[in-house]
């Protein structure tokens, strides 16, 4: 049997190109690859050949995630895809991922740093392992000698630190860390790390609320809970262990459930982020279940009605690598008129266009971190032809953008350049 990282390395994705409207059944392989050989030059472009290191400055960790798409674009066989196999290509993914080791601290760390030069201290930087232990199960096999040892130095040095995070709680953050751990035992044989992302990936899915979302307070965090869609996604790939599908499908119930017509997502259910418009495309997640297909078709379509003529080289890598195929399930949200009543009553959305309202009754304590909002803004209204008119999710130290507001607002508030405020009023 072909490990995970081997068949991918054998995938030959065939048909033609699919053209940007043609989003009508699901696999939309086509349009995956054409995106992703559009991506190429664009990667290329960006790409310092003297230190090895994509983007601006300053250079962040991040930036090395390029080597994902490329190698994707490397391996895979298609009409239309002139990189399959290119020995420039190959050289720029193996240049790319000694940079990663070049930067590594002693604990296989790189300094969480952003492009506005703040710094977060050192981290396991969990969307650039994920990527380059997935761009390792590609090329492996056709990097240099010398550039193969240097990515084994650094993968196995930093896994192994990953590996501790297994033994830690539930976050979006170690699952993305699993996943990637499995794919690494996978690749260097390790089956002791294969059970640990295994066991830890059980516990994932045990944290899952029956409303089919991940809670880091008390209710939703529509946009995190995709991070745990698209590690269980991958994971499952590679894995098939049958406990990740069960939660990818009421995960993505959750999400079709949660739709404004315009393919964005409900805010006033959210205890973390804000509205963001514009349609949510999702992840290979959603690939694994008929209720997320639907949901991915009807995103993607309205993704590209918004004027996007391709997703992502590093989307469309993961779909045309991790994907799923089968029936689809198209979502509620597509109907002119339907109600739902969700998570045991504590979230409706009901629709009668052009008109379509969602209501949050979650009660929940004020939270000191400062990542959790307070839930103060308890409804949202949009109109087909004006978007959202009312709502817009939660916040913290402005009272006035709270649905109901009682007592005296002069108590809470944040005086600039307060890193550590109070985020409740010292009163009874």
């Amino acid at each position: 049997m072909l490990t995970c990282g081997a068949a991918l390395a054998l995938l030959n994705v065939s048909g033609a190109l699919l053209g940007a409207n043609d989003f009508a059944a699901w696999p939309l392989d086509g349009y995956f690859m054409n995106s992703l050989v559009e991506e190429v030059p664009k990667i290329l472009d960006v790409y310092d050949p003297e230190t090895g290191r994509f983007g601006s400055e300053p250079w962040i960790c991040q930036d090395q995630n390029r080597i994902y798409p490329l190698a994707a674009a490397w391996a895979l066989e298609a009409e239309g895809n002139p990189y399959y196999r290119d020995e420039e290509v190959l050289a720029v993914i193996a240049r790319g991922g000694e940079v990663l080791v070049d930067e590594m601290d002693e604990n296989g760390m790189w300094t969480f740093r952003k492009k506005d030069h703040s710094t977060w201290g050192q981290i396991h930087m969990p969307w650039t392992y994920s990527r380059w232990i997935r761009a390792y199960s590609l090329v492996k096999d056709a990097l240099p000698p010398e550039s193969r040892a240097r990515w084994e130095e650094g993968l196995l040095h930093g896994f192994s630190g990953i590996r501790d995070y297994t033994e830690g709680r539930v976050h979006n953050i170690p699952a993305h860390h699993a996943m990637a751990l499995y794919i690494a035992g996978q690749c260097f044989d390790n089956a002791e790390w294969r059970d640990a992302a295994k066991a830890f990936m059980a516990r994932v899915v045990e944290e899952q609320a029956e409303g089919g979302y991940w809670s880091e307070h008390c209710g939703p965090v529509v946009g995190y809970n995709a991070v745990y869609v698209d590690a269980l996604g991958v994971y499952y790939q590679c894995s098939k262990d049958p406990i990740a599908l069960e939660a990818l499908r009421r995960s993505a119930e959750f999400h079709a459930g949660v739709l404004w017509p315009d393919g964005s997502s409900v805010s006033c259910i959210d205890e973390r982020q804000l509205y963001s418009a514009g349609p949510a495309v999702g992840n290979v997640g959603f690939s694994w279940t008929a209720e997320g297909r639907g949901f991915l078709l009807q995103q993607i379509s309205l993704y590209s009605r918004a004027g996007e003529r391709s997703v992502s080289g590093d989307y469309a890598a993961s779909m045309l690598l991790y994907g799923g195929q089968g029936e689809v399930a198209m979502p509620p949200s597509s109907a002119d008129v339907y109600a739902r009543v969700m998570d045991g009553g504590q979230m409706l959305i009901r629709r009668d266009a052009p008109w379509q309202w969602a209501l949050a009754g979650y009660v929940c304590d004020v939270s000191e971190s400062r990542w959790i909002q307070d839930r103060q803004n308890l409804v949202d209204v949009y109109h087909d032809a004006l978007g959202l008119v009312i709502g817009g999710g939660q916040t913290k130290l402005q009272p006035l953008w709270s649905t109901f507001t009682v007592g005296d607002k002069t108590l809470l508030g944040h005086p600039p350049g307060d890193e550590s405020p109070a985020f409740r009023p010292d009163i009874d």
